[in-house]
């Protein structure tokens, strides 16, 4: 589609000059003599670019640029002057206006500030979607939920996201903290600046310090240059900690006086730095039980849980669960180029029954799986990971499906494996996740992103591994 250009000044010899010099290169070319028949135009026509003359009788250029702004607010503006008035053209930039342009030109001159301030506009749209498509992935619209608890949730979040309070979010996983924490900060005020979210339980102390208040060169062997931490990195955004139950003592001390005198010092430096951040913090363990036994600060957990948000488990609001299957079926509709359009009424009642330990996450999962394995455009029947976790993981792993095909069916028994290695090697080290990483073997990262991937509620082991037997992992 060729781009409109609208020409607006009192000569009309300049215009047809213009005109032709435009038209050459297949724009399409409007042209007006006065600002009152340019803004009839704009009221009636799309135009890309007005390009008009500072200087015409009635209405100058700028007050045309101001006018035309409010009929088309993302038209761009390019002003022409014969007097070589540097204030002028200054004064329109800061208007708005793209650029101008200093009468007499060469056609040339004229053509290279089109073609710049078209690849402005291009930018510019690009930004416009990309911030639209932000706005959209984390709106309310996709915290999915028409349960009278979701719909307090929703409230909530639109009355703490236009302060600068911080928010404590409580939950199993696989509830969907982060989207929660994601939804607050971009229908803030800092929307447009950065969102950091780090998890503290999957990284040691000493790394997590580093993380988080960056270090100096030399602090300590391997740090060969300055690196800036995440809350600097953060600088008037917001801060997520994730799993914020799991940090150790020291570093419980270490973040309560950042957050009393929002300042930090990087790990060997001895320069305050001013901390502007808005800080989420979530977990999925019993703090009020870590408080209690005295491993997180009581004083640390008035400063984090000033608005609490507590995301309720998807087995107590089995209500949502048709929303959410809509919602995804949308999603890995687009997203796989799928057209499955129905899932039918036996499907739904194994995902209505199903008790979710691992909550949305495993729907989601759950759903993908089906995704995969459906030819038709409806889904028939779904197939768990695991039917429930604790029960006899070695008896579901020979449950085999031939009714799909090979390479389906190998990945499905692969996933039961390495949900009831994982699962029983958590059982053994009671929840803690960076010892079953290590005497297993498992690259700490990689058993994390498997603990989400599949909804393993290692916390919950915590408390039941005295009441359950232990099962062996081999290595």
């Amino acid at each position: 589609m060729s781009h409109q250009i609208l020409v607006v000044d009192d000569q009309v010899s300049i215009c047809q000059h213009i005109q032709a010099i435009l038209e050459s290169e297949d724009y399409h070319v409007g042209i007006a003599h006065r600002g009152d028949q340019a803004l009839i135009k704009l009221s009636s026509q799309s135009f890309d670019i007005l390009l008009a003359d500072m200087k015409m009788p009635g209405m100058d250029g700028l007050e045309l640029f101001k006018r035309a702004r409010k009929i088309a607010p993302n038209i761009s503006g390019i002003i022409m002057t014969a007097y070589g008035s540097i204030s002028s053209a200054v004064e329109s930039i800061k208007q708005g206006a793209s650029d101008y342009l200093e009468k007499p030109f060469e056609p040339e001159s004229l053509l290279l500030l089109i073609e710049k301030t078209l690849k402005e506009r291009e930018i510019l749209q690009e930004l416009r979607d990309l911030r639209r498509e932000v706005n959209r992935k984390y709106s309310f619209g996709n915290l999915i939920g028409k349960s009278h608890r979701m719909q307090a949730i929703y409230d909530l979040i639109k009355k703490v996201s236009a302060t600068n309070a911080r928010v404590f979010i409580t939950g199993e996983t696989g509830v969907g903290k982060e989207l929660v924490a994601k939804a607050i900060h971009f229908n803030s005020h800092r929307k447009n600046k950065p969102f950091v979210s780090i998890n503290c339980g999957a990284l040691a102390e000493t790394l997590l310090e580093t993380e988080l208040f960056g270090h100096e060169k030399g602090a300590f062997t391997g740090a060969i240059r300055r690196k800036e931490g995440k809350f600097e990195y953060a600088r008037k955004g917001t801060m997520f900690l994730d799993e914020v139950g799991d940090i150790s003592s020291n570093m419980q001390v270490k973040l309560l006086r950042v957050l009393q005198e929002k300042k930090l010092e990087r790990v060997g430096g001895n320069q305050p730095i001013d901390v502007d951040v808005r800080l989420i913090s979530a977990t999925n363990r019993d703090i009020k039980e870590k408080i209690a036994s005295g491993d997180f600060r009581i004083e640390l957990f008035y400063r984090l849980n000033v608005v609490p948000i507590h995301i309720p488990p998807l087995r107590e609001r089995i209500e949502d669960i048709p929303l959410l299957v809509k919602h995804f079926i949308r999603f890995f509709n687009k997203n796989l180029n799928k057209n499955i359009r129905h899932i039918s009424v036996r499907a739904m009642d194994q995902l209505m029954q199903h008790s979710w330990p691992g909550n949305v996450r495993e729907l989601e999962n759950v759903l993908e799986r089906a995704f995969v394995t459906t030819d038709g455009d409806t889904i028939d029947a779904v197939i768990f990971s695991l039917d429930n976790q604790g029960t006899e993981m070695g008896d579901s792993l020979l449950n085999i499906n031939i009714d799909i095909p090979f390479l389906t069916a190998r990945s499905i028994v692969v996933n039961r494996f390495e949900k009831a290695y994982l699962f029983e090697a958590l059982k053994r080290y009671n929840g803690n996740v960076s010892k079953a990483a290590k005497g297993t073997g498992v690259n700490p990262r990689t058993f994390w992103r498997k603990i989400n991937y599949y909804g393993l509620d290692y916390a919950r082991l915590r408390s039941k591994v005295n009441s359950e037997p232990h099962v062996r992992v081999r290595h």
